[in-house]
């Protein structure tokens, strides 16, 4: 009788099968018996036989159907999944050696819900971070050193989704991932580690579990184009009005200091292209945040059918 699993680690991509198969190599090396890997593949062609060359036991599930919906495919993933524990991996992410060690002992500490990771991108001096690590400021902003070198656990307010994971028993209580961050689903990581806040979860940066992250080229656009930044503003006003409501002052004072912003750009002609997308993301994050969040803020846990089906699945009860 083979060993219960503990770790389901969930792998999304698209269209990037040279950096799955680095990816899941590193994987195949670390994961013990006790861990099983899910892959949701929104590619147009079918990749299972190159999975299974590397990992046998693996589940592959092609989706094309999800090409462009990163939230959609991490809970198609959700519907596969076994473990007490489930981790997330960007495509790009080569896991360290002692990650998984260093992972389930991180949710071993008293409270943990969620874990953030370490990811390191390569960069000079990024091991050191002068700032809180991971939290949401009175003003909006968040803060990051995701790559620094902590020489502990560390309590924050979000994390970074390249490598991120929960404990089964909040995903059915969430009802799983929000599926309405659109464009590069920017926020939506951050979305689930405050909807963990709001219950009053407990979430930590692992500074022991590690990746590198060696990001591969995105398909549509550079990194941080015009289409990037209208929808991290759309995006991120969203997710400031269901944390504190639309109402809070968190979210203006947001609103403000980006329009405060533009005066930094150099040069007339940058400030003018920033005051067009600065005024055009507010204002579609604006017409979202009406749509999609409330005066107060919006409860954590998804009430929708399909949050109860992957409620459900995860072995909840339906709200």
């Amino acid at each position: 009788m083979g060993e219960s699993v503990r770790l389901s680690v969930c792998v999304v991509t698209y269209e990037r099968a040279a950096f799955l198969e680095r990816c899941l190599a590193a994987l195949a090396t670390e994961l013990d018996g006790r861990a099983e890997v899910v892959i949701v593949d929104a590619s147009r062609s079918d990749h299972a036989r190159e999975v299974r060359a590397i990992m046998p036991k693996a589940t592959y599930v092609h989706a094309p159907q999800l090409a462009g919906w990163m939230t959609r495919s991490r809970n198609e993933a959700l519907r596969h999944v076994r473990g007490e524990l489930v981790a997330f991996l960007d495509d790009d992410v080569v896991v360290r050696p002692g990650w998984q060690a260093a992972l389930e002992a991180a949710f071993d500490a008293d409270g943990v819900g969620a874990v953030a990771g370490r990811t390191c991108n390569g960069l000079p001096g990024e091991e050191e971070y002068d700032r809180p690590i991971g939290r949401l400021l009175p003003d909006g902003s968040l803060t990051d050193g995701f790559a620094a070198d902590a020489p502990r656990l560390v309590d924050v307010d979000h994390g970074i989704g390249a490598n991120m994971s929960f404990r089964r028993t909040v995903l059915a209580a969430l009802g799983g991932f929000r599926d309405d961050y659109p464009g590069t689903a920017i926020r939506e990581d951050t979305d689930m580690f405050l909807r963990v806040r709001a219950m009053g979860g407990r979430s930590v940066f692992a500074p022991e579990a590690v990746v590198d992250h060696l990001p591969a080229p995105h398909l549509r656009g550079a990194r941080f184009d015009t289409r990037y930044k209208l929808y991290g503003r759309r995006n991120h006003m969203v997710l400031l009005a269901r944390d504190a409501g639309i109402g809070s002052r968190t979210l203006w004072r947001w609103v403000g200091a980006q329009f405060r912003n533009i005066g930094g750009a150099s040069g007339l002609r940058a400030r003018a292209q920033r005051l067009g997308v600065t005024t055009l993301g507010i204002l579609w994050g604006a017409a979202a945040m009406l749509r999609d969040a409330s005066w107060r803020p919006t409860p954590p846990q998804r009430t929708d059918p399909a949050g109860n089906e992957l409620r459900r699945r995860l072995g909840g009860a339906p709200i």
